[in-house]
């Protein structure tokens, strides 16, 4: 939004004490821009709440403008602080008081924060169709848009060769069904490298030794690990989040790889990617290794799934929002 002559002030928790604004940018691959003012918090929770509510009493006194809200605490907090000295626009990528439920905790609290940050705001930006969906099924909304995550131009790669081993990036979170990595490495009796988690002996056991931990890589550097690979992974649990709430940002970035993709096959995955990544079914082993075993024999399916996969940037994504914002915004 900088970029497109937007002015943009950006708060951001840093992970460690002494982080300047131009390190946090090029951490992503990012340099400083007139129209973006990056203010990096306190990695301390309270210090960073304080500088917040200051940095953004500051921007109010200065005109305001249009708030983008992840944090529906922040935005709800923000309605009570300064009502009516500014525009809110919120970002969904879950449905907190749904998922409650689901994990079997009361949802009314959520329920009654989603509706006053919704009801206090002039739009909606959700990552995916299905947290649009389960919004408009469970809130009253006002004018809502799906726009999926996407990734920077600076990270497309161009294989050369054919690649080597199976390739994962990610974390290990249970909604992810990342378990099942170990159980396809067994099956397949094939390495199966996993870039971000710390090795995690559990899992190492389950696979009979089959997986291979990389550990955390530089943002920047992670496209380039990504097209040494043959084959791409990205497994998704049952539930709400794999199967109607998440855009994964990874599947943007393998497929500026032109790798294939072998994934579950969820709806949220194919509202993503499409037909660019050879499906599995979620929770199945054997069919997520016969899926990898297709990718693997078959020339014309590999083309066929690569030649299906979307460039999509920030970019976009940025042009989209700022026609939806001049569309709900006075």
């Amino acid at each position: 939004m900088a970029v497109r002559g937007h002015s943009v002030t950006l708060p951001v928790q840093a992970s460690q004490a002494g982080l300047r604004p131009d390190q946090v940018l090029a951490f992503y691959g990012l340099r400083p821009h007139e129209n973006l003012d990056l203010l990096v918090l306190s990695h301390r929770n309270t210090a960073a709440s304080v500088a917040f509510r200051l940095a953004f009493l500051r921007w109010i006194a200065q005109g305001g403008g249009v708030v983008l809200a992840r944090s529906k605490k922040y935005a709800a907090s923000a309605l009570d602080w300064c009502p009516g000295r500014f525009e809110l626009i919120v970002e969904a990528h879950e449905v907190d008081s749904v998922q409650a439920v689901e994990r079997g905790e009361p949802p009314e609290p959520m329920a009654t924060l989603e509706q006053r940050v919704l009801d206090g705001a002039c739009g909606v930006v959700c990552n995916c169709p299905g947290t649009l969906d389960v919004l408009q099924a469970t809130h009253r909304l006002p004018p809502s848009i799906a726009l999926h995550n996407a990734t920077h131009l600076s990270r497309v790669r161009v294989p050369a060769g054919p690649g080597q081993g199976i390739g994962y990036v990610g974390s290990l979170l249970k909604a992810k069904d990342s378990g099942i990595l170990a159980d396809v490495a067994q099956l397949l009796r094939q390495p199966i490298t996993l870039i971000g988690p710390e090795e995690d002996e559990a899992l190492m056991r389950r696979s009979d030794g089959w997986l291979r931990f990389l550990g955390p890589l530089d943002h920047v550097a992670v496209p380039s690990a990504l097209v040494d690979f043959a084959v791409l992974l990205l497994p998704l649990g049952r539930g709400l989040f794999g199967e109607r709430l998440t855009s994964p940002l990874k599947v943007w970035d393998y497929m500026a790889t032109g790798r294939p993709i072998v994934g579950a096959n969820t709806a949220a995955l194919r509202s993503a990617a499409g037909d660019a990544f050879e499906p599995y079914e979620p929770g199945n082993a054997e069919d997520f290794a016969a899926a990898i075993h297709r990718i693997q024999t078959d020339a014309k399916l590999v083309k066929r799934r690569v030649t299906a996969a979307v460039l999509r940037t920030w970019d976009d994504r940025a042009a989209e929002l700022e026609d939806f914002a001049d569309e709900v915004c006075l």
